[in-house]
């Protein structure tokens, strides 16, 4: 049984010490700063779909989404500034001038981390100090560094994103972790195909994406 349960922790976090005691803190109504756990190839609608989600409650017009390790954000649309608003734009100077790789799609700022720990997290730490009052989403794909885990702790929500044909045990294992960090999480399942495809577009969220992360900030999963 403890082989089967170090399998499943190395899905989401790389070899590191004893962990810390589990503390459970209460997140505020609307969370503005949010780390998600998820596979490499959630990764680009997991971030959207959260990001878009908490700034349309935030009723804000731009939300940031930091991925490590690095993702293709840059690709396709996301360079062309016909395909980002003027919020986005703006927002996206702004954190090229405290040096981070950005670029933009519709309602969203994408920020690709550096590969390295601690420089990742220091690139996140600058644009959430950046961000002003825009939500901001940080995405960890596959097993992290120990490094981030401070970044992950400091965040006010936690989400767990199990990928598709997940290992039986591979929630609870995450939601262990998440609570390691003190940050209470919820369990996100990432709707189908066709709404995760119109969340990478950075404008519009159909009901069902909505309702997902609404029940994964509510503790619950649908």
């Amino acid at each position: 049984m403890t082989a089967v349960l170090d399998r499943l922790r190395s899905l989401f976090l790389a070899p590191t010490g004893a962990a810390g005691p589990a503390v459970q803190v209460a997140e505020r109504v609307a969370p503005r700063t949010l780390g998600v756990l998820c596979t490499p190839a959630d990764a680009a609608a997991a971030g959207a779909v959260v990001a878009l989600a908490v700034a349309r409650a935030a009723r804000e017009p731009v939300a940031v989404v930091c991925s490590w390790p690095p993702v293709a954000a840059q690709d396709g649309p996301a360079r062309d500034p016909v395909f980002a608003r003027g919020p986005a734009r703006r927002l996206a100077a702004r954190l090229r001038g405290r040096g981070l790789e950005t670029a933009t799609r519709g309602r969203l700022v994408l920020v690709a981390l550096p590969a390295e720990g601690g420089a990742a997290r220091a690139a996140a730490e600058r644009a959430a100090a950046a961000a002003g009052d825009a939500p901001v989403v940080v995405v960890v794909a596959g097993p992290r560094a120990p490094e981030l885990d401070p970044l992950l702790g400091a965040q006010d929500r936690l989400v767990v994103v199990p990928g598709a044909g997940a290992v039986d045990g591979l929630e609870a294992v995450a939601l262990v972790e998440a609570a390691r960090l003190g940050r209470a999480a919820g369990v996100l399942r990432l709707p189908a195909t066709g709404s995760a495809r119109v969340a990478l577009g950075g404008r519009l969220l159909t009901p069902a994406a909505r309702g997902a992360v609404s029940a994964a900030l509510e503790g619950h999963a649908r």
